[in-house]
């Protein structure tokens, strides 16, 4: 039998919150040429694993990969933002399989169910009364963020859940 999903949770690595709060379409461009990947419009992702970009709110992105290189984009921001390290309070789950959506739906608030969340979109959510940065890496794949002092106890609801997504999907 093929498991519906597979939950692997890892550390979410090099990760920063990047906010803009001045600047305008300038500061972006510097920060992208910086970046080396262009900064992404609301609810959408872009780059790749060594440098990529998700963006969260209007004015905020979380920036992180192998590659970024983040003296060059604090000297980018040249005053209007600011780039705070998170990597160490954030755990990385990857959801792989046919039933990564409707894990997603158990507890949760958000439709991950719908056909708009495709790959190379990002959403917030709570699930079970925890905040989730969620990012489809492709369409049997997404990427949940979740607060590491939460991650234990969502992992373990997770792994509770997993069986009743086999159901639905007819296992």
């Amino acid at each position: 039998m093929i498991e519906p999903v597979v939950i692997e949770a890892g550390s979410a690595g090099a990760l920063w919150a990047l906010a803009l709060w001045g600047g305008g379409a300038a500061a972006q461009a510097r920060v992208a040429k910086a970046l080396g990947c262009r900064l992404p419009a609301p609810g959408r992702a872009a780059g790749d694993a060594g440098r990529f970009a998700l963006r969260l709110e209007p004015a905020l992105w979380w920036i992180g990969g192998a590659e970024l290189d983040a003296a060059a984009i604090e000297t980018a921001l040249a005053g209007d933002g600011a780039l705070t390290a998170i990597g160490g309070g954030v755990r990385r789950v990857r959801l792989t399989g046919p039933g990564w959506r409707g894990l997603l739906m158990i507890g949760g608030v958000f439709d991950a169910e719908a056909p708009a969340f495709a790959p190379g979109c990002v959403a917030s959510s709570l699930i079970e009364h925890v905040q989730v940065r969620l990012h489809v890496v492709a369409e049997d794949a997404c990427e949940a963020y979740v607060p590491a002092s939460h991650a234990e106890d969502l992992l373990q609801f997770w792994e509770r859940g997993a069986p009743c997504v086999a159901v639905g999907l007819g296992g």
